[in-house]
């Protein structure tokens, strides 16, 4: 009996670890910041957004074709929304890519946001990237108000509950 309740304590713990890991970079938490160079050379620290401006975060893979029909989608947003103060940033998750298709997908849809190649495929696992494409929006001051497989309808209500301090 003293095995089995021992058998049992460490299945529901290793049962409960998956539910702690999922906690970050989901619906109420912060942003998880980072730091890199994008695909043109220029860097980029997310830290500096954060307490600023809404963000958009675009994770995506060159071999997803729901990830070819989201550009135009996240493109008319940067477009509307870019020069209010929201900031859009694409990562390339790494998994089955490469950085020579990553910048042939970014000219061939003409992305119209900084992209960041994630080789390591760190960047997908911190923010537990389980599907691409997977977008995230936050509000101002970093905390995720949104997470799914397309881009949102951000409405103008929308627009200024993400910018409300």
């Amino acid at each position: 009996m003293h095995r089995f309740l021992q058998n049992s304590f460490l299945v529901l713990m290793l049962m409960l670890l998956p539910l702690h890991a999922m906690a970050a970079a989901q619906l109420g938490q912060p942003l998880i910041p980072f730091k890199g160079i994008d695909l043109n050379g220029q860097p980029y620290d997310l830290q500096d957004a954060i307490g600023n401006r809404p963000m958009v975060l675009v994770f995506w893979a060159s071999w997803c074709p729901t990830c070819r029909a989201e550009v135009p989608r996240v493109n008319q947003l940067a477009e509307k929304y870019r020069a209010r103060g929201m900031e859009f940033v694409a990562v390339n998750i790494g998994h089955n890519d490469s950085v020579a298709r990553a910048e042939a997908f970014v000219r061939k849809t003409g992305m119209t946001y900084p992209t960041y190649f994630d080789g390591s495929g760190t960047l997908a696992e911190k923010y537990q990237v389980m599907g691409v494409p997977t977008i995230i929006v936050a509000d101002k001051h970093g905390i995720i108000r949104f997470r799914n497989f397309t881009a949102p309808n951000i409405s103008e209500a929308t627009f200024a509950t993400l910018m409300a301090e």
